[in-house]
């Protein structure tokens, strides 16, 4: 009876362990469905930080994004890290930071200007609910 016992248990475990939801963060591949890419924006990586990695006191996360922009807005312009925007199904808008923050350290944009047609590679972090979901874009409007 104690070798059954053992031996279904040696193969539950590895089942249960299998099983689990990846952790946050540890596979970036897996959180770009987090974030879609809107009109001249291709997303190549998505890192999620979950609470506790320097967001006290809330239950916010921060994406920290990776995409290519490309400015096909019909003029020139020196993109803003907070111009770029994850708008969720409820049509609530994060705008982007690349400073200001623990979680952003170490990023750094090109701050030039782009012409029309041309492209440039950003990483921008956006504070967002847990396990949001939306889509990026550039907002030149504001």
């Amino acid at each position: 009876m104690n070798r059954s016992l053992s031996l279904l248990v040696l193969c539950f475990v590895p089942f249960l362990a299998g099983c689990k939801d990846p952790p946050t963060g540890a596979s970036p591949s897996a959180q770009t469905s987090l974030v879609h890419a809107g009109t001249d924006i291709v997303v190549k990586n998505v890192r999620a930080l979950s609470p506790g990695d320097n967001t006290a006191y809330s239950n916010d996360e921060y994406y920290i994004v990776t995409f290519t922009f490309t400015n096909n807005l019909g003029f020139a312009l020196a993109p803003r890290p907070d111009h770029f925007v994850i708008e969720d199904q409820q049509k609530q808008r994060y705008l982007g930071a690349d400073s200001g923050n623990a979680n952003l350290s170490g990023i750094s944009n090109y701050a030039g200007i782009l012409k029309v047609g041309e492209s440039h590679d950003y990483t921008i972090g956006f504070r967002v609910p847990q396990n949001t979901q939306g889509i990026l874009y550039y907002d030149a409007t504001f």
